[in-house]
């Protein structure tokens, strides 16, 4: 899977004055929106379950979904491979959920089913093996299934009293069910236990180990119901704890009353119990540590030192950066140069601490002011703050961004602020209005060709033949708030088809640029009709996923887009680099 981001990091130096003070040594000591570590081993390709062991101290198990082999992973939090279990007895077809139960039995999901079409869903169990000194298990039990009505896809599982619980996964709604009974190798009807309040498009579920708490994850949240097992009705229409995340999360569990995530990234985060019921802010996880770069920074009037979490009375690891004016009514500020890859115009980001003693900040680049103040004053220590300052043009290489202190709150104690993180996002705006064209058959290559060669402008009034000898012409559709443009609800395609997407840039002069864009499936795509990007990928579209240098000619210039459908979503994020604000965007060209 395709790493979700083009977010682009800037290298912070902290050249300290003082002498840091240690944070305490702890096994997990990152903060929750950090990973704890990465699965690195090259045979766990996409984590799609996780559970941790309730025997073996410190074992996570996991496996991989479709089409890998028959296996599971024992590993450490860190993602260190523990030991590869080959399961005997069941293929991975699509394995995409792991449970664990009371008598140290690990519960397998057979469950996806992205197609809806398929009919030999199971979950398999096998006996927990020691991962220090076995290299296989068998499947002890067998567990085929259907559901009661229309047929789904699922990629959430736990297990209650040796009942196994699936979760649904569907973009409007998701939903419990549970097996009625346990019959080995005979195909049971689930039973419907009820709908979630709140969550949907669900991609794991884990729950506590003394029933009291229900974890599922999407793409995007975390959501944790409370009450009990007795009652899972209940239980998922209660009011849950609901934190958003960028982690693209695939699967979660309970590890006493913390939680373990895991994603495509093949990324492991450890949330503790005290994050999520507070449901403070997880910042994105493509932040960047600020005492872990090199010393390149300068300060001005500030004395600068490191602090654990665990010292502000926050219970979680890591540990900050923070600036104290040295005298009070004088300039104070840190100066740390950030190099981007391109010119460009850029949303600057900062991960703060808040709490009595914190003062207002103000965030300037290349000593022209961004944003405004920000007020770290809160009457009770909190981490993780993301703030973002505004957006500023910044130049190719090197550029100086400047914090600076600015009074503070009559409440406020002190004169302190507290840096955790920086990042900086590509904030041109996205292409909002096409032209849309489909869908065709995959193998019509003829419609391309003509495309191509019918020069700079398009006959949008033109009928081509579709899918099913069905005219279509070109229609005018609109991207979401966020950029996406979602083909799947503008051309209702079937899977294998191929739709095209159309869009004109006006540039006042010959220009450099970089078209910044995030597809799903296939695309290809042609700039004044030479082939520029041409990929590939078996995932959702990110947003900036790929970066593609490129030069815009003086005057229109004609951007095709070809997109295949290889099911499920079927959409693409799409910009270029606009850092002086000149980029026109239009469906047909004007004079």
């Amino acid at each position: 899977m395709k790493l979700p981001s083009l977010l682009l990091m800037f290298a912070i130096s902290i050249g300290f004055c003082t002498a840091v003070a240690a944070a305490p040594q702890d096994s997990i000591d990152t903060p929750p929106w950090q990973p704890t570590g990465q699965y690195t081993h090259p045979d766990i390709r996409e984590s799609s379950g996780i559970v941790a062991s309730r025997q073996f101290e410190g074992v996570y198990w996991t496996l991989n979904d479709s089409g890998n082999p028959a296996a599971l992973y024992a590993t450490k939090l860190n993602g260190e491979l523990i030991q590869k279990i080959a399961i005997n007895g069941s293929r991975n077809f699509d394995w995409e959920a792991l449970g664990i139960d009371d008598k140290n039995q690990l519960w397998i999901g057979e469950i996806g089913n992205n197609s809806r079409l398929r009919f030999d869903l199971k979950v398999v169990v096998v006996a927990e093996p020691d991962p220090y000194t076995e290299t296989e298990a068998e499947v002890i039990a067998s567990y085929p299934y259907r559901y009661p009505n229309e047929n789904v896809d699922a990629e959430g599982l736990f297990i209650v009293e040796g009942i196994p619980y699936i979760v649904s996964k569907e973009r409007e709604r998701a939903v419990l069910y549970r097996f009625p009974s346990l019959q080995t190798d005979t195909k049971q009807v689930l039973e419907r236990v009820g709908e979630f309040i709140g969550a949907k498009f669900v991609t794991g579920a884990g729950v506590s180990e003394d029933g009291t708490r229900l974890a599922v994850c999407t793409y995007d949240a975390l959501w944790v119901y409370r009450g009990t097992t007795d009652d899972l009705a209940q239980m998922i229409q209660s009011t849950p704890w609901h934190l958003p995340h960028s982690f693209y999360g695939e699967a979660v569990c309970f590890d006493d009353y913390g939680l373990i995530l895991t994603n495509e990234a093949r990324d492991l985060y450890h949330l503790p119990q005290f994050w999520y019921e507070k449901e403070w802010t997880l910042p994105p996880k493509n932040t960047h540590s600020a005492i872990d770069l090199l010393p390149k920074t300068t300060t001005h009037g500030v004395a600068v030192q490191t602090k654990s979490y665990r010292a502000e009375g926050i219970d979680i690891g890591g540990s900050y950066i923070t600036l104290t004016q040295e005298t009070a009514g004088q300039a104070a500020s840190l100066t740390v140069p950030i190099e981007v890859p391109y010119r460009d115009v850029y949303e600057i980001r900062a991960v703060l601490m808040r709490g009595l003693a914190y003062a207002h900040v103000q965030l300037s680049v290349d000593d022209t002011t961004v944003g405004v103040p920000y007020d770290c004053y809160t009457p009770e220590p909190r981490a993780g703050t993301l703030v973002s300052f505004g957006t500023a043009p910044l130049n190719a290489g090197e550029n100086r961004i400047v914090l600076s202190i600015v009074g503070k709150a009559s409440e406020a104690t002190d004169y302190k602020v507290g840096i955790d993180s920086y990042q900086v996002l590509n904030a041109s705006p996205y292409v909002e209005r096409y032209a849309v064209l489909g869908p065709f058959p995959n193998t019509d290559i003829a419609t391309l060709n003509k495309l191509l060669q019918s020069g700079s402008r398009l006959d949008l009034e033109k009928t081509y033949t579709g899918v099913d000898g069905k005219p279509v012409r070109w229609q005018e559709v609109t991207s979401r708030g966020d950029g996406y443009l979602d083909l799947r609800r503008d051309l209702s395609p079937t899977p294998r088809t191929v739709g095209y997407t159309l869009v004109y840039i006006h540039a006042s002069k010959a220009t450099d640029s970089v078209m910044l864009i995030g597809s799903d499936d296939e695309i290809a795509v042609w700039l004044n009709g030479t082939e520029i990007h041409r990929t590939s990928i078996d995932a959702g579209a990110w947003a900036d996923a790929d970066a593609v240098p490129c030069q815009l000619k003086a005057g229109w210039n004609t951007v095709l887009c070809q997109k295949v459908d290889l099911g499920w979503s079927w959409g693409l994020y799409l910009r270029f680099t606009d850092a002086d604000g000149v980029l026109k965007y239009a469906l047909q060209p004007t004079d």
